[in-house]
């Protein structure tokens, strides 16, 4: 967790030494761009001085030696000017790239490390909308912040200590400048901020919506609630109207800065007339005056836009902070040892546990699944198959009871090192964009491409892969569409098993099959079950009949366990379960 502020939101201060902390490893990048931005000062004020040199000494005097050098001066000036001012913007943009490439980073690293309650509690779309809309308007910050104010502070430091050189009375005008323009960004600078944070959620709630609609295209074109559909999406688009005017008139409100600039130009060249007529200074030191103290108003504009950009990003910076600072799984719990590979047998010891609402969803579950066995959960459902899967796994934690492994609680190692040696399969296996040996790899890089065909082989994919026409380099589309139902979840199989774990679980790996799909997965399944422990959870009971051991579950507690023909002639609820899968000759399918 964060040093966050005690008051409930943080603020201000505190969200930009955050922020600032990402731009701390690339400071050479800084240092480098702060030099540029130096040179051009420097070169800055060569040009007007040259300029100067022009009119009252080439123009005004006749001087002629002097029209070679300052026509010299004049266009070197404004050539470093170029070249050094582009290398600052560049070098000041690379570091705020590189910072905010870090924060994306660490926004992944701690989105997989959010436990799965998380998702249940959030779309999908306001998540990504942190990788997106939140971190894009954070770059303001780097932007407006590192890069403008930097530069301009820098200038305005120089074109300050040169005017009160040339003449010290424009130096009270100048400072009379920043007061002025400072006034209107100070006021609006909370209500831009509160403004910006309410857009970044409405942008993120639409995000979420969107992602629904797209996903749940299929279900919202076969129940005609397209209508349905733009009414929710309607009442998200006009929140987002709402803020988004009100960043707009915000924003709008900064045109203000325009009158003051014009005002501070007749203020200026009001005083320079009157030290013109006063016959005071000469015609060439008041067109150098009036450049430098351009480029002195103009550094101060820039500062002053540069807060209200930074005011609009902190809004999305308050919520990638909000969500960096939830709590994650710990990468490694207190006292966690080093796990062995292990042989596998699973004991659950009067396991309780409940989700967030706060109610059991197990009592007291105790079994064991003997290593190198087959193990089944059955019963109806939310008996809780899938609870004991998500404990297994580590998605959720036991409220009492404990769960070991070769007798080893696995609360006492870290949750990678478990799910190593542990395969999944998955009623609906997600399948990545990418080729087919990739979905088998998984990213995993010690995969040699020998062990993809076997554990392709042992899932029964192989031979479908390679009638594919460029075979296991295959493109499979998003979410392997390009499969059918059967083949992905064959490789699903074959990516579980690629890795050679030790516990194989498999979670209503062929409910969603057809019958022939289902005999080749149900093949490949027995290949793979060949010395290793398999966690088996079905509701067609025909795929487990030959499990070593069969746990029959109700309302989230153990009824009885067996094997088939032993529960069938004893346990009611696992022969009305049989029964009710009855086949049609009168056999139970079993």
């Amino acid at each position: 967790m964060s040093d966050a502020p005690s008051s409930q939101s943080p603020n201000a201060v505190w969200l930009l030494r955050r922020l600032a902390a990402y731009l701390r490893p690339h400071w050479r990048w800084q240092v480098a761009a702060i030099v540029a931005t130096v040179v051009f000062s420097a070169a800055i004020l060569v040009f007007p001085w040259m300029t100067k040199i022009l009119i009252d000494d080439v123009v005004g005097v006749g001087n002629l030696d002097l029209l070679g050098p300052a026509v010299a001066g004049i266009v070197a000036s404004a050539m470093v000017m170029a070249a050094f001012n582009l290398a600052a913007s560049y070098l000041f943009t690379t570091a705020g790239e590189q910072a905010i490439n870090d924060l994306r980073t660490q926004l992944m690293g701690h989105t997989l490390r959010l436990p799965l309650a998380y998702f249940r509690r959030h779309r999908t779309g306001e998540v990504v909308a942190h990788f997106t809309t939140d971190s894009v308007a954070v770059t303001g910050v780097y932007r407006a912040a590192l890069g403008a104010a930097v530069a301009a502070v820098i200038e305005l430091t120089v074109m300050l200590l040169v005017i009160a050189v040339i003449d010290w009375r424009f130096v009270l005008v100048s400072l009379v400048i920043v007061p002025i323009q400072a006034t209107l960004p100070a006021l609006l600078g909370r209500p831009q901020r509160r403004a910006g944070e309410r857009e970044q959620s409405a942008l993120a709630a639409l995000g979420g919506l969107a992602t629904e609609m797209v996903a749940g295209a299929r279900e919202i074109k076969a129940f005609n609630r397209q209508g349905w559909a733009a009414r929710r999406l309607a009442v998200d688009l006009r929140r987002l109207f709402s803020a988004r005017l009100r960043v707009a008139a915000l924003q709008h409100a900064r045109l203000f800065f325009d009158v003051v600039h014009e005002l501070i130009w007749v203020a200026i060249f009001a005083v320079l007339a009157g030290a013109i007529l006063g016959g005071e200074i000469e015609f060439g030191v008041v067109f150098a005056l009036a450049m430098y103290m351009s480029y002195f108003v103009r550094p101060a504009y820039v500062l002053m836009s540069a807060y209200g950009e930074t005011q609009h990003a902190l809004g999305a910076a308050r919520r990638l902070f909000a969500f960096l600072d939830t709590p994650a799984e710990p990468v490694r719990p207190e006292a966690a040892r080093h796990l062995p590979a292990i042989r596998g047998e699973i004991a659950f010891e009067s396991v309780s546990a409940a989700y967030e609402s706060g109610a059991p969803v197990i009592h007291d579950v105790s079994f064991t699944a003997a290593a190198g066995r087959t193990t089944a959960l059955v019963g109806p459902s939310g008996s809780g198959k899938t609870t004991i899967v998500n404990l297994l796994l580590r998605f959720l934690q036991p409220s009492s009871g404990r769960i070991v492994v070769d007798g080893r609680d696995i609360a006492a190692a870290t949750a990678g090192e478990f799910r190593r040696q542990m395969g999944v399969v998955f009623q609906d296996p997600v399948l990545f964009a990418g080729t087919v040996a990739d979905n088998i790899t998984f990213g995993r890089d010690h995969i040699s491409e020998a062990r993809v065909v076997e554990a392709a082989t042992i899932a029964n994919a192989h031979d479908f892969i390679t009638a594919m026409p460029q075979g296991y380099e295959t493109q499979i589309g998003e979410r392997g569409l390009r499969l059918s139902g059967g083949q992905a979840q064959r490789v699903a199989i074959a990516r579980a098993i690629a890795a050679d774990p030790r516990v194989l679980i498999l979670d209503e790996a062929t409910a969603a099959l057809d019958a022939e799909a289902e005999r080749l997965v149900r093949a490949a399944l027995d290949r793979a079950a060949e010395d290793r422990t398999m966690l088996v959870i079905a509701h067609r009971l025909a795929t487990v009949r030959g499990a070593d051991r069969i746990v029959v579950l109700d309302a989230g507690r153990v009824v009885d366990t067996g094997r088939h023909k032993e529960l069938y002639g004893r346990c009611d609820l696992y022969r009305e379960l049989c029964d009710l899968q009855m086949t049609p000759t009168g056999e139970t399918g079993l």
